[in-house]
């Protein structure tokens, strides 16, 4: 079971099954729909595997992709700097 974890946007409580399932989301279910507005709350880059020798002139890319997840923080920024002006009035 994953521990309590507080939304970055509207400081409430993240869905359990959204944290256990998800476990490095940082957002409640109705800001992660509101953040792919802006590109998504991750940005995943893929590289194919290249497993031929340094010195070889055949390729050999094998079968693998790698992926990395990064978080999208300008994205976040501008989630929050929308939620707040939206509840500042």
């Amino acid at each position: 079971m994953a521990a309590l974890r507080i939304c970055e946007i509207c400081k409430q409580e993240i869905e359990t099954e959204r944290s256990e399932y998800l476990s490095q989301t940082r957002l409640c279910v109705k800001h992660a729909q509101e953040i792919e507005r802006f590109g998504g709350e991750f940005s995943v880059a893929g590289t194919q595997e290249d497993t031929a020798k340094k010195t070889s002139l055949k390729r050999n890319y094998g079968g693998g992709i790698s992926t990395i997840s990064t978080r999208n923080q300008a994205a976040m920024d501008e989630l929050r700097a929308e939620y707040e002006s939206n509840t500042s009035c």
